[in-house]
């Protein structure tokens, strides 16, 4: 499972500095809200162990101009068929329309992804999950030196995933997940 977080921590890391360079400079006010999750579960058959990394994104901005929300949802899964010895490679795919929401209490992700493999097959796959925050809320402030610059706050949680991934049940295969959000303010 070592690719498998290390995808996760990468997919989280970029993904919150997406949602902050989607903050226009004139906002008053931004926000982000993510949520990531890292399963394993093996087929119906019992021969195939997928890992999965998961991470959901939506950003607001707040704007005279233009305000709105974007949303995004990315995951990759490894597979291995035991029963074959055969590496089947990892799949990967993005959607800007998933139906995802929450807060650091609870999120929820209702999404169909295009995705490819490594050798460019198309591959489909339906996420139906749901993050319970579980434990302590940890906030870090960040406020720049120049006061006019305005500042972000984040704060983040650990959290338990239930639901399904292409009608497998992944309730009881998570191996981490957290939930995590911020607000930037601009000063004028």
């Amino acid at each position: 499972m070592g690719f498998t977080r290390a995808c996760g921590w990468l997919a989280v890391s970029s993904f919150w500095m997406a949602a902050q360079a989607q903050t226009p400079a004139a906002a008053p006010q931004s926000s982000a809200m993510s949520a990531s999750a890292s399963f394993a579960y093996v087929s119906d058959d019992g021969c195939v162990q997928n890992e999965v990394v998961v991470f959901a994104n939506r950003a607001t901005a707040a704007s005279a101009k233009a305000p709105g929300t974007t949303a995004e949802v990315t995951y990759s899964r490894y597979r291995y068929d035991f029963c074959e010895d055969s590496d089947l490679g990892t799949d990967m795919g993005t959607t800007a329309r998933p139906i995802f929401s929450g807060d650091l209490n609870r999120a929820s992700l209702n999404a169909t992804i295009g995705g490819h493999t490594p050798t460019g097959s198309v591959v489909t796959v339906s996420l139906v999950l749901i993050w319970e925050g579980k434990g302590r809320v940890t906030r870090q402030v960040r406020r720049p030196q120049n006061a006019r610059a305005g500042g972000s706050e984040h704060l983040s949680r650990n959290a338990v995933v239930s639901g399904t991934m292409d009608g497998e049940d992944i309730s009881d295969e998570m191996v981490g997940a957290s939930l995590h959000t911020t607000r930037k303010t601009v000063s004028r």
